[in-house]
Order: structure tokens, then sequence, then C-alpha cells
């Protein structure tokens, strides 16, 4: 059973306030954000820093071939590509 997408994004928006030191309100973070370039604007450091959170949190290992731009595009998408990884790596 697949863990409704909503539950996902607050748990990674918890996630990402305690693990960046960048300036990000909760307010801010919402489904379609863009978290590369305009929108939050994660530096790598950011994102590496969320990346290793989120396994964290979910109890998943990310495979690091797999971490594309495209699956960081918004909020919403790695959201997403969390919810697939915690099925399959449950199911296994």
């Amino acid at each position: 059973m697949k863990l409704p997408i909503k539950q996902i994004e607050e748990r990674l928006k918890k996630v990402l306030l305690e693990c960046t030191t960048q300036p990000i309100k909760a307010e801010d973070i919402h489904s379609d954000i863009a978290l590369l370039e305009q929108g939050l604007a994660l530096d790598s450091v950011a994102l590496l820093e969320f990346i290793v959170g989120a396994e964290e949190e979910f109890n998943i290992l990310l495979d690091d071939s797999a971490l594309t731009v495209e699956h960081f595009q918004t909020f919403n998408t790695i959201a997403r590509y969390i919810q697939t990884q915690v099925a399959e790596q449950r199911a296994s």
C-alpha cells in the first residue's frame, strides 16, 4: 500500500525545514514549488542534506544513479518519487 502523497509531502516539509540552513519558511513550501533555481533555490549542499534526511525519515535508500533533475523539479515530483521508492522497498 502506498503512503498518501499529502502525508509524504508533510513529512518531507519537516525534513527540509530541519536539515537545511537556507532561510525557508514552512508556508513557502507547497506542492508546485520548484526545488531548484527559482522557487526554493536549494543549493547542492542543501539538496544533499534533504536527500539524506528523506532517506532517514522514510527508512529507504535512494539509488544515486536515479537521482536526476526530473525527480527534483517540484516538491510534488520528489514526493511522488519517494512514494514509489517506499512502496518498492517495502515490497522487496
